[in-house]
């Protein structure tokens, strides 16, 4: 059957995606008020982000919450969290590049020393990861436990 997947398989995405959604959504949260918290990759220091990880988190949780309840609707808010995940990854992507425009075309003195690992950041991080979240759901209407 095309796009099978079990909900064990839900389970263990929505608790490692959340978890680690949770935990950068909290460090960029607590970035923002002065906290110095170094959990792999430097936080940003912004808000929107850290609630914005803290959102996708919560979808992926309540994604596993259903695939604990044998709801096999759970594999929507999986997809759904994959994709927040990956739209919040590419919207890293597209501020990379754009701070790569102002220093190697507009040579702004802004940029003067920018290197491109100075833009990689916890959701880009996030973000990238976010399509092994997707690549088993993609295809899947309905998931049962078997």
């Amino acid at each position: 059957m095309k796009g099978k997947v079990d909900l064990k398989t839900i389970e263990i995405i929505g608790a490692i995606f959340g978890l680690l959604y949770l935990i950068y959504g909290v460090i960029e949260s607590l970035s923002w008020l002065g906290w110095k918290i170094k959990l792999g990759v430097s936080p940003t220091g912004d808000l929107f982000a850290g609630l914005a990880l803290i959102t996708i988190s919560a979808v992926y949780l309540v994604g596993l919450k259903r695939a604990l309840e044998n709801d096999g609707r759970a594999v929507a808010y999986i997809y759904v969290g994959a994709l927040l995940g990956m739209a919040l990854g590419g919207l890293a992507l597209l501020t990379m590049g754009a701070d790569a425009i102002e220093t190697y075309i507009i040579h702004s003195e802004d940029f003067a020393g920018w290197d491109p690992l100075d833009d990689v950041t916890s959701y880009l991080i996030l973000g990238v990861l976010s399509i092994f979240s997707y690549l088993p759901v993609k295809d899947v209407p309905r998931v049962s436990r078997e």
